[in-house]
């Protein structure tokens, strides 16, 4: 008896991506979120210190708390908003805070190990 051939179970793809939708139910990035969380990025690196500057003596450690929660939400901001088109609950502020902690280490060793400023 021949094997038959299974045939994966359609099931609601909650992420449709400009690229095209994928066989998985992954979240993928568009040219628009791409662009939005890189300008929040460069503006956040290069606008944030100097604003520091002029209210801290020691810049770095408020530097990288707003610049971590600018760059953190602004990934999440393009997932949600941008991509799916849905609205802020729970796990929109929990990732954000996921990413934004994620990003002030990173921001943390660059800042303190003087690769930055």
């Amino acid at each position: 008896m021949a094997a038959k051939w299974k045939v994966k179970n359609e099931e609601k793809k909650e992420y449709h991506p400009a690229q095209g939708v994928t066989d998985y139910n992954i979240p993928m990035i568009g040219y628009r979120s791409a662009f939005f969380i890189l300008m929040t990025s460069f503006t956040s690196i290069l606008l944030v210190p100097e604003l520091m500057k002029l209210f801290f003596k020691d810049f770095r450690w408020s530097t990288v708390i707003l610049s971590s929660l600018i760059i953190g939400f602004s990934i999440i901001f393009s997932n949600y908003y941008i991509e799916r088109k849905k609205k802020a609950d729970r796990w929109f502020y929990v990732l954000g805070g996921l990413w934004s902690l994620a990003v002030g280490v990173v921001l943390f060793l660059f800042y303190y190990a003087k690769m930055l400023f």
